[in-house]
C-alpha cells in the first residue's frame, strides 16, 4: 500500500503549529523565571534588615539600596514581605521596581502625599496584583471572610517606629467613573480626620464585605492597602472576559493603640449580606442597585 505524501499546505500548517507551541511554551517558562527572580531578589533585600529585640528593625542597609525606602510591610499567611518606597508622584513605582529598573510589577509604594515619618490620619499603600503571588497578588484573599479570620492583623513599620494594624474592613470599588454612574469613591485622601472621617467610615461601612469586631475612631491612624482585582469584569456565558474593569480591593486597617492587645476576636466577624458595590457589579448580575440613589460622598479638601 502506498503511503500518502503530506501536502505542502499541511507541512506549513504543522510548522506553524510547532512554532506557536514553542513560542507559547517559552512565554510560560519566561513568566515562571521572572516570578522566581522576583522572589529571590526580595529575599536578598529581606536579609539586609537587622532585627533588634523590642526596637525598630535596622533598615539602613535597605536604604542604601534605595533611598526612597520609607518602611516595610509584612502580611502573615502570604508572601507579602516587602520594603515600601515613596516617590514625588504615584506613577513612577507603578512600573519601576525597588532597584529603580523598569518592571511591570512595579514596587510597593506609599502615596506621595503622605507623611512617611509620622503618618497621616489615612496612609495609603499601593501594589500591583500580578496574580502570581508576587507584590500585592495575595491581598485579594481578603475578599473572603475565612482568610480575614486567619489574618486579622498585619505589620507595617516606618523607619522609626513599629506598628501592628488591625483590619477594620475590606471592600470592592472602582477607579473608572463610568463603572459607577460617574462616581469614584475617594478612599485615597490622606486627611480622613474630623468631618472627613465620619463620611469616609459611613461609606466604608456600607461597602465592607464583612463586619469585624474591630472599632475605629477619628483619633486612630488608618492604613489603606489598595490593589487591582478582577471582581467587576464582565464575563460572557462562555467564560470569556468581554470587559476588563478598573476595579480595586481596598483594605482599611487601624494602628494598634497604646497598651492594646494585638488579639482580635474573629469569631464575632460576620458576612455583610448586602455590601455596596459599584454599578457595574449589579449590571453584570442583572439585578437592581439598591444604592443607586445614594448621595455621592467626597472628602472636604484640607490645605496642608
Amino acid at each position: 500500500m502506498k503511503k500518502r505524501k503530506m501536502g505542502l499546505g499541511r507541512i506549513i500548517l504543522l510548522i506553524i503549529c510547532i512554532l506557536v507551541f514553542v513560542f507559547s511554551a517559552s512565554l510560560v517558562v519566561k513568566h515562571f523565571v521572572e516570578i522566581k527572580e522576583n522572589q529571590d531578589y526580595y529575599e536578598q533585600i529581606q536579609e539586609l534588615v537587622t532585627d533588634a529585640p523590642e526596637q525598630t528593625p535596622d533598615y539602613n542597609s535597605v536604604i542604601k539600596v534605595n533611598t526612597d525606602t520609607v518602611g516595610w510591610i509584612k502580611v502573615p499567611n502570604t508572601n507579602i514581605d516587602y520594603p515600601v518606597v515613596q516617590f514625588s508622584n504615584n506613577d513612577y513605582y507603578l512600573n519601576h521596581d525597588f532597584d529603580k529598573k523598569y518592571n511591570y510589577r512595579g514596587a510597593i509604594f506609599m502615596d506621595y502625599r503622605n507623611n512617611s515619618t509620622d503618618l497621616d490620619a489615612n496612609t495609603i499603600i499601593y501594589g500591583h496584583n500580578c496574580y502570581d503571588k508576587t507584590m500585592f497578588s495575595e491581598l485579594d484573599q481578603y475578599e473572603k471572610i475565612d482568610f480575614y479570620k486567619k489574618t486579622p492583623v498585619f505589620e507595617f513599620n516606618t523607619l522609626t517606629k513599629c506598628y501592628k494594624w488591625k483590619i477594620y474592613a475590606a471592600f470592592i470599588t472602582n477607579a473608572d467613573p463610568n463603572e459607577d454612574n460617574g462616581y469614584v469613591f475617594n478612599y485615597i485622601y490622606p486627611y480622613m480626620d474630623g468631618e472627613n472621617f465620619n463620611g469616609f467610615i459611613e461609606e466604608v461601612n456600607k461597602r465592607r464585605l464583612y463586619v469585624t469586631d474591630v472599632d475605629i475612631t477619628d483619633e486612630d491612624k488608618m492604613l489603606v492597602l489598595s490593589t487591582c482585582v478582577r471582581t467587576l469584569d464582565t464575563v460572557n456565558k462562555y467564560g470569556k472576559t468581554t470587559y476588563r474593569a478598573d476595579a480595586r480591593l481596598v483594605i482599611v486597617a487601624r494602628a494598634l493603640r497604646d497598651g492594646e492587645s494585638a488579639e482580635v476576636d474573629v469569631s464575632k466577624a460576620y458576612v455583610n449580606k448586602n455590601p455596596k458595590y459599584p454599578q457595574l457589579w449589579y449590571d453584570n448580575k442583572n439585578i437592581e442597585n439598591p444604592f443607586k440613589n445614594d448621595k455621592k460622598w467626597y472628602p472636604q479638601e484640607v490645605v496642608k
